[in-house]
Formats: C-alpha cells, structure tokens, sequence
C-alpha cells in the first residue's frame, strides 16, 4: 500500500517520502481489531514541529505519521465492537500515541486500530470534515472541562478561526459562554458566524497583551483559551485576567522546545522569584471513545460545524504540512487518501 514515511529529522519537504510498504494484515477470527480503507487524514498542526524535534528511531523505521481519520471497515474480528464490526461500514478513527511514536501511523492506504478507536459514522457522512473533528474536538472538549467553564463564564480565544479555535467557540456558546475572539481580521465572518459575540483582530491590536489591559481590565476575563501558543499572553494575564481565572494553552506557535520550556517555568516557578499569579494549564489531548461519540452527535445534529481549510490530495501531502506550518490554516488541512 501507499503511505508516507518519515526518513530522517527535519521539516516535512526534507523528512517525508511517499513510499510502498506492507498493509497490516487483517485482524485475527479471535481479534478485536478493525482494519480500516482510509478515506482522510487531518494533519495535526504540532506535526511539523515534532518532524524537526524528534528523531527517527530505528526500530520503527520507516514511521508513518498522523492519528486521525475517516474511513470504511473492510475487514474485522470476530470480538470487535458491533458498532464498527460490519464491513463497509464509515467510521473515523484514531492511531494511539504510542502507535503513531513507534511509527504505526494514519497516513496510508490502509490502518489496524482496536475496534474500540473506531465510532460509526451515517452513510451521509461528509469524510472530510469528520476526518477532522475528533483530535481538535477532543482538545476543545478538555480545555473546557479543566477550566471548568461554565454559563456565564467570559473567555478570550486565541486562535478562533484555527482547527481547534473554531471547535472551542462553538462548544463555547453551546454552554452560554461570552466569548471574545482573536483572529486575523479577513476571518472575522467566520468566526462571528460561529458564534463569537465580540471580535479582535490581533494584527490591528499587536501586540495584543497591550490591547487587552486597557480594554478588558475593567471585565477581565475567567478564562484565556490561548490556541496558538503566545507565552505573552500569559506573562502579561495579570492586567485582564481574573484572580482565580487560568490561562488554558493548547498551541505551540513558538516552537515545541520553547513551549515545553514555557510550561515548566509557568507552572512550577513561584510568584516570589517572578512567576506569574496566575494559573497556567497545559495537558495531552489524546482522543477517546466517549469524545468520539458525542462529537458525531453533535455534527449529525447541526450542533457543531467542522471547518476545513483545505484538501490535498495524498501525493501532496507535503504542501499540506506547508500549509499547517504558515499556521494561517482556517480550520482543518486535510488529506484525500483514497484513490477515485
């Protein structure tokens, strides 16, 4: 089959190669495994970051990347999930983290997970978009459950018209959140359309802490939902954030080395040698089953709207991780990996 394999470190023009390699075997009569035709791959936007961080282990050489994606059911064991267990059947599923780390990655032709990281679609089901809602939903779900957000709550999102961003402020108002949006002006339909009640456009308000002290000190905010990844945002909190708010940081737009750095100091640094006062949050996000399930809902329902920047076909993915990486994305980059 056809998949992407990572070769070596380095960007994705430098470190990935459209390659024939084995496709998985079919799941065991005893199995509970689903082996999947990938229909589409949402690039996740950290991916380019981590191709240039982390080396290439020689064990799982040559890795495939990526963790999510739609598909059919063409073969399943006898103990799978009967949600997903007949052939023919559309799903989005997902890679486990330690899956895609040993190089057992979504972006190929053709991909084995356990039945329970599958969850049936409608045979109307629009695979592209939902291709792309479980990774960045699962992510929008947790940021409001650790905060705790809640009806009545204020919040800043930075980052509304991203693939997680534009998740988080329609999940956001669906809880009767006040939602503040930052977003480039040319996306302010967009994001109003989801449901932004009022809007920032950072490149007329940059830099952006100093906008929100003077304007929001007076209504400082619960929550500052920061999707991009702008340490400033949290150093400069204090002017427009509440107390006993916390700053909720799911982005990397500064590098993943300076990230993690960032997440150190923030958290563990006390206020008496210069930490901020502050809460500052930052979590894994790997997808689950019950996120799954009731995000499918909610899309089936009209309750949430997945946006879709752009699809690539699979002979192009290297210009979609281009893409990811201008980090002007309006939504999901996504791949077409099946052949028509």
């Amino acid at each position: 089959m056809r998949a992407w394999t990572r070769r070596r470190r380095g960007a994705a023009r430098a470190a990935l190669e459209l390659s024939i390699i084995a496709k998985p075997a079919n799941p065991e009569p005893a199995s509970s495994d689903v082996l999947i035709r990938v229909s589409h791959v949402a690039l996740q936007f950290s991916s380019e970051g981590l191709f240039k961080l982390l080396p290439v282990l020689p064990f799982t050489y040559p890795p495939v990347p990526e963790l999510e994606f739609s598909g059919t059911i063409v073969a399943a064991g006898d103990a799978a999930a009967a949600d997903v267990r007949d052939t023919g059947t559309r799903v989005i599923a997902f890679v486990s983290i330690p899956d895609m780390i040993l190089g057992r990655g979504a972006l190929a032709e053709y991909v084995r997970v356990p039945s329970g990281n599958a969850t049936r679609l409608a045979e109307d089901a629009d695979m592209v978009a939902m291709a792309g809602v479980l990774g960045s939903g699962s992510t929008a779900l947790k940021m409001l459950r650790v905060g705790g957000v809640r009806a009545g709550s204020r919040v800043l999102v930075n980052g509304a018209s991203g693939s997680v961003g534009s998740l988080l402020v329609q999940l956001c108002k669906r809880r009767g959140v006040h939602v503040v949006a930052v977003a480039s002006g040319g996306n302010e339909e967009l994001v109003r359309g989801l449901g932004a009640d009022e809007f920032i456009d950072y490149r007329m308000s940059n830099p952006l802490p100093d906008y929100l002290g003077p304007n929001y000190g007076n209504e400082p905010f619960d929550f500052v939902l920061d999707c991009v990844g702008l340490q400033a945002l949290y150093t400069h909190s204090p002017s427009y954030l509440k107390p006993h708010g916390a700053v909720i940081n799911v982005g990397s737009m500064e590098g993943v080395a300076a990230t993690l750095w960032n997440w150190t100091t923030n958290t563990w640094c006390p206020i008496w040698l210069g930490g901020i006062p502050r809460q500052y949050i930052m979590f894994p996000t790997p997808p689950t089953k019950d996120d799954a399930l009731m995000l499918v809902k909610m899309v089936e329902e009209g309750e949430l709207k997945v946006a879709v920047d752009s699809v690539f076909e699979m002979e192009d993915a290297v210009q979609a991780y281009e893409r990811v990486a201008t980090k002007r994305a309006r939504g999901r980059a996504v791949i077409r990996v099946e052949r028509n």
